[in-house]
């Protein structure tokens, strides 16, 4: 019931954009509604839930009102509906691609939830994961200006990305990360040790990802796993609610402390804040450069290769964001444009659903790591961690997609391995031998 209902709703969306994309948009506002309404129930793909709600933030209210209000973002002028219909066309593959992968799939049962084994699962040395955290936390005050001062105040030489990630990014992830597995641990065990340092590392996470210079993408990364893991089967409207009052609400607020009051500049509303721009400026780039060489990945890896330094960035001359023809329109060069947008054009209408299809079918698999009664591994963190990340790189991710998935990656690992790599294994029975092996009595 769920796969026709989508399929028809892309069937309307499509009509309705051909004749107005404000309508196209809206349903889509509508689909992604009712598809968030038909995974609300237990053991059903966490990854469709970030899907849908991500696609509903960004995706469908926010481009309709901005049509239809004909907003000017980043002194480009208003944007022709012809190209506001292509990039709504874009994001329709996408999602059919998304879908497609899904076909065939047995609808999922919700699992039962043994509550003893879940709270007797605990971490190995919840010590070794304090001493990480507070390392972790006291590497952040080596370069101050770039983690506790707000950007743009200080006059000094900007910092290479490689310096960013080790001195900010990486670190602050790695207290966040230390932060959910110990908060796993408080609610699995409910003792006063394990809520103890529980608090002690929440106070000191919430320390770290402060709002002056920390960048949402930390943490969405860093705690949206903890609420993946305690929402994501059980509270799933829960859970998807969250994370739209999360980015459609906390991220203005966020950029309102760390950049805009401090300069004096105006922060409109949502969706007319400038993080709700994503599909305007797809639509602006359509506009001007509608016939693009096909790159056949190289714009995908133009995109995703900025996790390097820009001096070896791979395929520079393939980077849409970088056209004359873009530059010369937009007054704001860190745009982020959606990844189907540049697989769009790699492989012209075909790369949105092939990149739909190939996410999707990745998804999958990390789906089926993703359980609440699960051992806190390296493995299921690294799994908590992709599905967070799903989340900026839908958005677009040349904001900085690549270095935090990567740094949260690297710290699932390095909090997973101090969970469970010194955990003793069970004992096992031993087998009997001689006469009872037999069932021979014995003396």
């Amino acid at each position: 019931m769920r796969t026709l209902v989508f399929w028809s709703g892309i069937v309307c969306a499509a009509l309705c954009g051909l004749i107005d994309p404000v309508w196209g948009y809206g349903v889509v506002f509508v689909l992604a509604l009712v598809q968030l309404s038909m995974l609300g129930a237990a053991g059903g793909s966490v990854f469709l839930l970030l899907h849908y709600t991500v696609v509903l933030v960004y995706f469908s209210l926010a481009p309709a009102m901005q049509i239809a209000a004909d907003v000017d973002f980043w002194e480009v002028g208003i944007v022709g509906p012809a190209a506001h219909t292509q990039a709504l066309m874009l994001v329709l593959l996408y999602m059919a691609g998304v879908e497609a992968a899904r076909l065939g799939l047995p609808a999922p049962t919700a699992a039962p939830w043994p509550a003893q084994r879940a709270r007797a699962a605990g971490v190995a040395h919840p010590f070794l994961l304090l001493g990480c955290l507070e390392v972790a936390f006291a590497a952040l005050f080596l370069h101050t200006d770039m983690n506790f001062v707000a950007r743009g105040t200080l006059g000094g030489e900007e910092s290479t990305p490689v310096q960013y990630i080790v001195y900010s990014t990486m670190p602050k992830l790695v207290v966040l990360m230390c932060f959910v597995v110990l908060a796993i641990h408080a609610l699995r065990q409910r003792t006063l040790w394990a809520w103890c340092a529980a608090g002690l590392a929440f106070a000191l996470a919430a320390f770290a990802a402060n709002p002056v210079n920390t960048a949402r993408q930390v943490i969405l990364i860093g705690l949206l796993p903890l609420l993946i893991h305690a929402l994501g089967r059980r509270h799933r409207w829960t859970l998807a609610a969250v994370i739209f009052g999360a980015i459609a609400g906390l991220g203005p607020v966020l950029n309102l402390i760390s950049r805009d009051a401090m300069w004096g500049a105006e922060l409109a509303t949502y969706p007319f804040s400038l993080d709700f721009d994503a599909m305007f400026v797809v639509a602006g780039i359509l506009e001007r450069a509608p016939s693009p060489e096909l790159g056949y990945g190289r714009y995908l890896l133009s995109a995703f290769s900025f996790v390097l330094p820009r001096e070896l960035k791979m395929f520079p001359e393939f980077d849409p964001l970088g056209w004359p023809a873009v530059l010369g329109n937009f007054s704001q060069s860190n745009l982020s444009l959606p990844p189907f947008t540049t697989a769009y054009f790699d492989f012209g209408l075909a790369g949105p659903v092939l990149l739909g299809f190939a996410v999707s079918a990745g998804f999958r698999f990390v789906d089926k790591a993703i359980d609440p009664q699960r051992t806190l591994t390296t493995g299921y963190l690294c799994a908590l961690v992709l599905l967070a990340a799903y989340v900026p790189f839908l958005r677009g991710p040349i904001l900085g997609w690549g270095p935090f998935a990567v740094s949260g990656l690297v710290a699932a690992v390095v909090a997973g391995s101090l969970a469970s790599g010194f955990r003793r294994p069970a004992a096992r029975p031993t087998p009997p031998t001689g006469p009872e092996r037999a069932g021979l009595p014995t003396a």
